[in-house]
């Protein structure tokens, strides 16, 4: 008998007043190009497609992901850090040629930077995140080879050759910014989530600096749909409920006393 009566009252409570809660729910929306650079890009992201007449957002969060798209580095000029010149050494081909060669090492230093690459999400004027590429350094080691021919000196059918062979050896070091990144967020500004109830929809900027690709763009919105509150019951159903409460307690009694 108490279940029967607490499964009829649970029954009238939630006859009152109802809500559905949504699970979120990506809004439509993206940018027109993945492939951004030193621009400013927009994009729509709508949920009129699916949001009710009344809701409350429970939470906005927000999620662009970013990889280099490359670019070109840029190099300083060398700066030479050694050199070593051997004396001329004596080689003679034949009793026509002799060459005098001189052996000359060269140490230069150079730097090879790339761009970094930025990206400001913003609303309006609102900053709601930013980030960019990271730097990574290495250093890398070349050397090349070069013959010079100094001077020649000839008599008859006799040559005298002045030659120089000179190795430079250049130690780059490489600045580089690339990689990827993420901005993410939750959005609690008030005025953002008041032109979202108004709307439906929001506009959001991407500042972009250097040459990115974007490779996801997501916006999800929590809500809570607003039902219209349900009819009160009519005093006389008020009354036929306690009625029925007490038919309840009289039969229990009464029940007890037979059993007596």
């Amino acid at each position: 008998m108490k279940k029967m009566f607490a499964a009829a009252l649970l029954t009238t409570i939630c006859s009152i007043s109802t809500s559905a809660l949504a699970a979120p729910i990506a809004m439509n929306g993206a940018f027109d190009t993945n492939n951004m650079g030193n621009d400013t890009y927009s994009a729509v992201f709508s949920g009129k497609s699916f949001l009710p007449e009344k809701y409350a957002v429970n939470g906005l969060t927000f999620s662009f992901s970013f990889v280099d798209a490359g670019g070109t580095f840029k190099d300083s000029a060398p700066v030479q850090t050694g050199y070593d010149a051997s004396s001329y050494g004596y080689h003679s081909h034949d009793w026509r040629s002799v060459t005098y060669a001189r052996y000359v090492d060269v140490k230069q230093t150079m730097t090879r930077s790339s761009e970094q690459e930025t990206a400001q999400l913003m609303f309006g004027n609102i900053l709601l995140g930013s980030d960019a590429t990271k730097l990574s350094k290495r250093e890398i080691v070349d050397s090349t080879f070069n013959r010079v021919n100094d001077a020649a000196y000839c008599l008859a059918i006799w040559c005298k050759y002045f030659d120089s062979k000179i190795t430079t050896k250049t130690t780059i070091q490489e600045e580089d910014y690339t990689g990827g990144f993420t901005i993410s967020g939750t959005i609690t500004n008030q005025s953002i989530i008041d032109q979202l109830l108004a709307t439906g929809e929001l506009t959001f900027n991407l500042n972009i600096g250097g040459n990115l690709l974007l490779t996801n763009s997501n916006v999800s919105l929590d809500y809570t749909k607003i039902d219209e509150p349900a009819e009160v019951p009519e005093p006389s159903g008020v009354l036929l409920v306690a009625a029925g409460l007490a038919g309840l307690g009289l039969a229990r009694r009464r029940s007890k006393a037979v059993s007596a």
